[in-house]
């Protein structure tokens, strides 16, 4: 059975199996204690098949005016079973009302699956809102 915990204190032994699984090496080749990721994250919400980390959802923000949904992943033998839209209601419903939610993810053609996800939970592009978003790339 899969239990959600909200609490941002959780060990890098328990991350760094997650992020390298789903191939995310940009956090783990750069942080040296990913732990230190979730500490100073506005919300966490993650997902344990009883001691073990399967998934995992965070904001950074200020907790009024937005939200930035900066991760959310399932360790891939636990995808397509629910774990990742659980994890998104939650964080949706906790940031209800902070006026802006914002995620940035690929937009190749490769990530069509992921942006069918967040828009089958009532997120929007850019497009569809007539906003624009614009960055730095390191």
């Amino acid at each position: 059975m899969i239990t959600f915990k909200t609490t941002r204190t959780i060990r890098d032994l328990d991350l760094r199996p997650l992020y390298e699984a789903v191939g995310w090496v940009s956090y783990t080749e750069r942080v040296a204690d990913l732990a230190t990721l979730m500490v100073n994250s506005q919300l966490v919400v993650s997902a344990w098949d009883n001691e073990k980390l399967v998934g995992l959802a965070r904001t950074v923000g200020d907790g009024i005016s937005i939200a930035y949904l900066q991760d959310i992943l399932v360790l891939p033998e636990y995808q397509n079973k629910g774990i990742g839209s659980k994890l998104l209601q939650k964080v949706l419903e906790m940031s209800k009302d902070i006026r802006q939610f914002v995620l940035i993810t690929d937009g190749q053609a490769e990530n069509r699956a992921a942006i069918a996800f967040y828009k089958k939970h009532g997120l929007q592009t850019f497009e569809e809102t007539q906003t624009c978003g614009l960055w730095r790339v390191i």
